[in-house]
């Protein structure tokens, strides 16, 4: 699985979708940072550090999943399309350490593409004179990667049976429950009927990503944590493991 993994790695590093969307968001992180930058809420600017440090760990964590969708939808898909995984097969390897191992490269590009933006943010925290922010932020980093492993997992799973459109689509539609996952929470209470009882099921089924990331970042400012949300996405991260274990391509 390593050796796959690996190669898996090199491919997903050289694509240009990784860079696109990374330029895109140190951009944005760089402009949230800037003393030009004059993003307001309800009229107020948000002009005090841990407002801006706050927007900037946001927008990290939501690119991050935009590259969770776009690395993981059509990865084994596309290794099945080359028509070489026969060359798999009579090395002895199984599907699901074949799977596994192109799920981790999926998962390791997504997080390697986080890690960098974080470094990005610790430099503004040391620029801005919160260099203790630094060290906490390492944890943070693990309990946002947890978050984005779960959207790049549940895409990994579903590339097994699924075609990478259908994959894209559940895999963003899995992402925005999570992100907006507060927000839908508050919405549920007003819609009844049936549209009600199945954001309700989704909420419950779909982890509170968003919560993870507030999590993390009231870990790097000395808040309280709650733990729970992180063992739930847990939990929910080794369900979606079993995914690549029961699921098989007929093509192999």
């Amino acid at each position: 699985m390593r050796t796959i993994m690996c190669n898996a790695l090199k491919e997903r590093i050289r694509r240009k979708e990784l860079y696109v969307v990374l330029v895109i968001g140190v951009l944005m992180i760089l402009f949230c940072g800037s003393d030009s930058a004059t993003i307001t809420i309800n009229g107020e600017p948000l002009v005090g550090f841990r407002n801006m440090f706050r927007v900037m760990h946001v927008l990290i964590h939501v690119v991050g999943c935009i590259l969770a969708v776009i690395l993981s939808m059509n990865t084994i898909p596309r290794e099945y399309e080359r028509r070489s995984s026969h060359l798999v097969w009579v090395r002895g390897i199984s599907q699901p350490v074949y799977h596994g191992g192109l799920a981790a490269a999926n998962l390791a590009a997504a997080a390697i593409a986080v890690g960098f933006l974080y470094g990005v943010l610790a430099g503004y925290a040391v620029i801005k004179g919160y260099a203790a922010y630094v060290p906490k932020m390492i944890p943070a980093y693990l309990i946002v990667v947890v978050s984005i492993s779960l959207i790049s997992l549940w895409a990994s799973v579903l590339s097994i049976c699924l075609p990478a459109a259908v994959t894209g689509i559940l895999a963003a539609g899995f992402a925005v429950v999570g992100i907006l996952h507060g927000f839908l929470e508050l919405l549920k209470s007003t819609v009844g009927g049936g549209s009600g009882t199945c954001m309700a099921f989704l909420l419950r089924l779909i982890p509170d990503l968003n919560g993870l990331q507030t999590q993390a970042y009231h870990l790097i400012v000395g808040e309280t944590v709650d733990v729970h949300l992180l063992w739930t996405a847990l939990f929910v991260l080794w369900v979606l493991s079993i995914g690549l274990f029961v699921l098989k391509r007929k093509e192999a």
